[in-house]
């Protein structure tokens, strides 16, 4: 059980060897820690879209392919979503790190639509011109 008010200095025992306690650990791609925080979960998982991201880059360049047709905003939500999505349910988000995690979506949303430079706000227009969602 993890908890921030709780503190138990009992040692578990195996046998004859002592079984040692962690403060974080990774279980099925998630980071559990002993403060309930989740900041290494948030790295973690931008990290991971932006490898994501990074890998369909031919896809977000080819100009045949247009944001119109749906096509990189399903490839988007399928892939990159759901990659930053994973294990999210259990997330206690500060406000800190929704902002993180907001940033990174829109900029991967700018990067689809071929926003780049000074031109850097997804304005509620292009998100229903682009079919995104927010």
């Amino acid at each position: 059980m993890i908890s921030n008010d709780w503190v138990d200095d009992t040692e578990i025992q195996l046998g004859n060897a002592a079984i040692e306690t962690k403060d974080k650990f990774c279980y099925l791609g998630s980071y559990v820690t002993s403060d309930s925080s989740c900041d290494k979960d948030c790295q973690t998982r931008i990290g991971k879209i932006s490898s994501v991201f990074g890998r369909l880059k031919s896809i977000w360049k080819n100009r045949h392919i247009t944001i119109r047709t749906t096509l990189k905003v399903r490839l988007y939500e399928s892939l990159v979503m759901s990659t930053v999505l994973y294990g999210a349910e259990l997330w206690p988000l500060r406000v800190a790190q929704k902002k993180k995690l907001e940033a990174a979506h829109h900029k991967f949303q700018r990067r689809m639509m071929g926003i780049y430079g000074k031109r850097k706000s997804v304005t509620r227009g292009s998100e229903s011109r682009y079919n995104c969602r927010r």
